[in-house]
């Protein structure tokens, strides 16, 4: 009988999250998922498999066991099976219950404490976006880390075995490879022995050492952005977003319940709880009992880092940060049911009225992304079989609608099969623009190479919106207003249907780009109007700048404009004043030119630079 108790023990709070967020383990792919799928096809050494690894992305993050080998590895054995995605995240979730029960029942005395810590977290609706959507695993993982160190810590605190303190700092150095917030560790550790065993303090300074070198060094590689949703904010700003994110904490994010709640209601419900948590986090303070404000320091040292985003507010912020509330909440609880059937009543009151708001919340919004990652999963799946019927077309989606869009178009997760997939001309208009995460004009196949493209037969066109996708060319083609001008105001040059606009130097276009030898020249339409540029965006390669910088010089409709160094390798954008002249031609002429070329061995090409794309705008 003891031990079904204490299987029970450990398991049931697991039970409890997967009952709650039982859509995430059923969830497919969606948005950044196939950003991260996709790096394996960059892979093809030991050299670009550490760049894949390592190399900054994503607002210059670097998390290597997260996303790049989390990703990449189950890639590799599963293709695009999400279920082994799923499962490795509940996996994690649940080792994450069992070690906050574990730390709140050693840090209270009491088992019931930490039973109750490990329910209120799991069922957090700040979990929802961590437990359905696959590219938040490093959320999950950043919380293991931390918690493991964390336990470890305590393991040398009552112990006083080395060997606890030194799995603290393997476990420490290995957080850094899952998620910045990694380096709130030393506030952790540092906060808990302050507090509650002092004696140790000093120990936690290396931590923070480390921690600071992290900080600064990420800082020089991918220096905070100035501008935008992830620009920085250190004002008063700051306790409104604390607030908002509390509010989320001990409720449910946006306020927002499934069954229609009044808002109203949900505000009375955060301050009732919050007061009970402060409260008794206050009364055991009078007393001298530290605890309780160690897991509200837990709260805010978690968050705080977060905090600056004051215009990227986003539900699963607070989720490593909720196990301080969580884990007072569980102590509370456990204080209850020592004391009268009046604080017995009061408790279960309190605990109900969370339960109550935060579970039905929870799992509303892992369906609702459930749901959105199997709309996806319909697109990518029948692309897919597109692709296999027409391996030699480009695919035409038609009737993409925004969401649909920045889910499951954005990412390009049409590559991961080869397939050439563009939207039909005018669908940007029914996306609303989001220039922070991305372009939609740079989806769609201008009317006038989809005019050309139609009429060669070159391109089948699927109705998105039907289920499963449907071919509609035969009517699509009928339906196309034909009436358009031979050039269009923007070129994706890796796409073929847009040979016709490429002079016969340029060679055949590749996955992503179209490489030029030393010249170049393409037809593009003219701008309306003086003001408009032209934007050149493209790749210059490290082997064409091993003497030196070179130079592009560029002409537009016969004019030289001023020509521009390249003097570092990679991914570039430019953009060129337009002559007066230029404006309003319904087709002008544009010529690249570099100033050195190379040829690589085995590949007999002259190569210059390789364009992206190029536009008038």
């Amino acid at each position: 009988m003891k031990r079904a108790a204490r299987a029970a023990y450990w398991t049931a709070p697991s039970l409890v999250c997967l009952a709650v967020y039982w859509y995430g383990i059923q969830a497919w792919f969606q948005a950044d998922d196939f950003a991260w799928l996709g790096l394996s096809a960059e892979v093809r050494d030991w050299s670009s498999f550490l760049d894949a690894m390592f190399s900054p992305r994503a607002q210059g993050t670097v998390r290597p066991w997260s996303e790049r080998a989390f990703f990449m590895g189950f890639y590799a054995l599963f293709g695009l099976d999400a279920l082994p995605f799923r499962i490795t995240v509940f996996l994690t979730q649940f080792a994450n219950l069992v070690l906050v029960a574990s730390i709140a029942a050693r840090l209270t005395a009491s088992r019931a404490a930490g039973f109750w810590a490990a329910v209120f977290w799991g069922t957090n609706a700040c979990l929802a976006h961590v437990l359905t959507w696959s590219s938040a695993y490093n959320q999950a993982l950043c919380a293991f880390f931390l918690l493991l160190a964390f336990h470890f810590l305590l393991r040398f605190i009552e112990t006083g075995r080395r060997r606890y303190e030194a799995a603290q700092w393997v476990v420490f150095l290995l957080g850094f490879g899952a998620q910045e917030l990694n380096v709130v560790y030393p506030a952790l550790a540092g906060g808990y022995t302050l507090l509650a065993a002092r004696k140790h303090f000093r120990r936690t300074l290396p931590l923070a050492a480390v921690s600071l070198i992290y900080v600064v060094a990420h800082m020089l590689v991918a220096p905070p952005g100035g501008t935008g949703l992830y620009a920085m904010h250190f004002d008063l700003a700051l306790l409104r977003t604390l607030a908002t994110y509390w509010s989320w904490t001990v409720t449910v994010p946006w306020l927002l319940t499934p069954y229609g709640l009044p808002t109203g209601w949900v505000v009375a419900a955060v301050v009732v709880l919050s007061a009970a948590l402060v409260g008794f986090a206050v009364r055991h303070a009078v007393r001298g009992d530290r605890l309780p404000a160690f897991f509200l320091l837990w709260y805010l040292a978690a968050l705080a880092p977060l905090l600056p985003l004051r215009d990227h507010l986003t539900e699963y912020y607070p989720y490593v940060a909720a196990i301080g509330p969580a884990m007072l909440g569980g102590m509370a609880m456990a204080a209850a049911w020592r004391r009268r059937a009046a604080w017995k009543a009061a408790a279960v009151l309190l605990a109900a009225v969370y339960l109550v708001i935060a579970a039905p919340g929870a799992r509303a919004a892992s369906k609702w992304l459930h749901d959105r990652s199997r709309r996806v999963e319909r697109l990518v799946r029948g692309l897919q079989r597109a692709h296999e019927l027409h391996p030699d077309r480009t695919i035409l989606l038609h009737n993409v609608d925004d969401a649909l869009f920045w889910t499951g178009v954005l990412d390009r997760p049409y590559r991961l099969f080869g397939a050439r997939v563009f939207l039909t001309p005018g669908t940007e208009q029914k996306i609303a623009p989001n220039p922070e995460f991305g372009d939609p004009r740079e989806f769609v196949l201008p009317a006038e190479v989809t005019a050309r493209a139609l009429d060669r037969d070159a391109v089948v066109v699927y109705d998105a919106s039907a289920r499963p996708l449907r071919n509609i060319t035969r009517a699509y083609t009928a339906a196309f207003d034909y009436r358009v001008a031979d050039a269009p105001r923007r070129i994706d040059a890796s796409s073929p249907l847009a040979d016709y606009l490429f002079g016969p130097t340029w060679y055949s276009a590749e996955a992503n780009s179209r490489w030029m030898p030393e010249k170049g020249t393409l037809r593009i339409a003219g701008p309306t109007a003086p003001s408009q540029q032209l934007v050149v965006r493209g790749l210059c390669a490290a082997e064409n700048l091993a003497a030196g910088p070179v130079e592009l010089r560029v002409t537009a409709a016969g004019v030289p404009l001023k020509p521009v160094r390249i003097d570092s390798a990679g991914t570039f954008e430019m953009a060129f004043p337009l002559p007066e002249a230029a404006a309003g031609k319904e087709a002008i002429e544009i010529g690249l030119e570099v100033s050195r070329a190379y040829t690589p061995p085995g590949d007999g090409r002259r190569l210059g630079l390789a364009l992206g794309s190029i536009e008038v705008r």
